[in-house]
């Protein structure tokens, strides 16, 4: 791919990443993508359509996923302690909270070099990817564990 794609003199931008990812890497299996504004949306179909995002800004290429709205967590301050403790067994990726429409979104977020190779950008989503599908294993967990006590104490307050 390097030869394909070499790193464009000025780094990656919209243009160029839009191009490296509609090539259908062979590392990411059948993609869509879709550009609004300054943002790439790569959806991975092999990946139930997970879709990440890449903006480039500056020198770097942040890479994202969104995995659930805060208000769908149960018991959000535990879990955003457990994210933070959690966060080093996730390589290469950091949980965040962003905002999409006006609600507070966890994400799960890398970030990399404009002047990195295009290898190392289809690695970070594929990595991102491979992140993203434990984090919702971990939430959905989260989610049953502390959703089914949460309504239970809800119940015996009324």
């Amino acid at each position: 791919m390097k030869e394909e794609f070499p790193t464009p003199s000025s780094g990656w931008d919209v243009a160029a990443l839009t191009a490296l990812f509609a090539s259908d890497p062979d590392d990411l299996g059948d993609v869509d993508v879709g550009v609004d504004g300054d943002v790439l949306f790569v959806t991975i179909k092999e990946r139930g359509d997970l879709v990440v995002s890449l903006m480039p800004s500056g020198d770097q290429v942040l890479a994202s996923v969104l995995l659930i709205e805060e208000a769908d967590v149960p018991q959000s301050d535990r879990f955003n302690k457990a994210a933070l403790e959690l966060h080093k067994a996730i390589p290469l990726s950091t949980f965040g909270l962003t905002k999409v429409d006006e609600k507070a979104w966890y994400e799960l977020f890398g970030s990399l070099s404009t002047r990195c190779s295009a290898d190392d950008l289809v690695e970070e989503v594929v990595v991102l990817a491979t992140n993203a599908a434990e984090a919702a294993k971990w939430i959905e967990e989260w989610r049953e564990q502390y959703g089914a006590f949460q309504a239970s104490n809800e119940g015996a307050a009324a």
